[in-house]
Parts: structure tokens; sequence; C-alpha cells
């Protein structure tokens, strides 16, 4: 069952960019090009990975079906993900819970793309910039595994997720075992009774820890 919770939001500093006007053309360029489904008719890449575009705070969606469109107008196939959760709310005007979906991490949308096509995503006038590694040019790419985790991590429906702004320590290595995160792997934070800190991070980008049962946790052997 889904949990009461306040979101933590990750802080992120505001990046001087453009002033929206390149950004609100190259949008309505892509609404008259719109394919019928996303990438109907084209075939996922082999060579796709996962990398990270920073924009504009609040406008990670809509940037990101723009380049949606623009790419598959162009027959290039493109995916993507946008970190959210979902809230439980008491509705003041009914007083009845309710549920809305919550942005947990701004200003990033990961892209799911073949490396080839970056420069289409990279030299946009409402893209600030692809995430590299630390002293280094290279785009950063994040391993599938670390992606999905991180993504059930955060989907979860029945524990609250906080996000960390930081890296996160490593600790004890463990899997969980049962219900809707079954097989996730995380790195315990600290313990409370009967409870465990666990946490998933995207290296360099965020972390994300919940609360959970030690019950429901098996230590992971690693080499």
């Amino acid at each position: 069952m889904m949990k009461e919770t306040n979101i933590q939001a990750q802080v992120t500093s505001t990046i001087a960019g453009d002033d929206g006007e390149a950004m609100a053309k190259n949008e309505e360029n892509a609404k008259e090009m719109a394919p019928q489904k996303p990438n109907d008719g084209l075939e996922k890449p082999a060579d796709a990975g996962w990398y990270v575009a920073v924009v504009r705070v609040n406008c990670e969606t809509r940037i990101a079906d723009s380049i949606r469109i623009n790419l598959n107008h162009n027959h290039v196939w493109f995916d993507y993900w946008i970190p959210k959760v979902k809230v439980v709310y008491i509705d003041k005007r009914s007083n009845k819970r309710k549920v809305k979906e919550k942005l947990f991490l701004s200003t990033f949308i990961f892209c799911n793309v073949s490396s080839r096509q970056l420069d289409k995503i990279r030299f946009r006038s409402d893209v600030y910039k692809m995430l590299t590694m630390p002293g280094q040019r290279k785009i950063y790419q994040i391993p599938d595994h670390v992606i999905a985790n991180y993504r059930y991590f955060v989907e979860n429906d029945e524990e609250p997720v906080t996000a960390a702004p930081v890296p996160l320590k490593k600790g004890i290595k463990v899997r969980v075992v049962a219900g809707s995160m079954k097989g996730v792997e995380a790195y315990v934070q600290s313990y409370n009774g009967k409870k465990a800190v666990i946490c998933s991070e995207i290296k360099y980008i965020s972390g994300a820890t919940l609360t959970i049962s030690r019950n429901l946790l098996e230590v992971v052997e690693e080499d």
C-alpha cells in the first residue's frame, strides 16, 4: 500500500541559458512533424545507451518530448526517462486522499539514444549541456543495469523515497527479497531497530534512499 509522504526535492543550481524564444520555436516545429506514436516504425539501435541532458527547471518533459519528436522525424530512435514519484496527499476541499506525480530530480533528462546522435541533443539551444565525467570531456554513459536498478528504486509504490543530491558512502550491499522491489540491490546506510535505510545511486549524479524492514534484505557477497 502506498504511504503518505513528503518528498524532499533535490536542489540544483540554475544555469544561465537562452531566453526561451529558441526553445519555443523548436517545440512548435516539433509538434508540426509529430508522428502518431513515439518511435513508430523505428528500431532501437544496438549501441543505444543512457546519457543525461541538463535543461531548464520545470521544462524537462516538454524538452524531452521535443527532442524525441525531432529525432523521430529524422528517423532516429530515442527514448527518455524523467524520474518522478507518486505522492499521496489530502485534498483540502474534499478531505480525501489523492495521488499525484512529483518530479524527483529537476533539470535532468535521462536520454536513451545512440552515441552517434548525441550532438543532435547537446547542441540544441534548449539543452544546457550533456553530463560528463569529472575532469573529462567525454559524455558520461550510465550502464543499463544502473538505470534499471535506480528506476525500480525510485518508482516503487511501497516505501517513501528521498532524493540525495550528493554521492552516497558505500556500505554493506544488500538485495530486497520480497515485495514489489524484489531483486533490487542497494547499499545499507544505517540501521534503526527493525528498519534499515538503504540507498541506490547513479554515480556523479544523485542517490535515492528509503527505509525498509531488515527482514526483507539479504547480504550480497561482493568480489
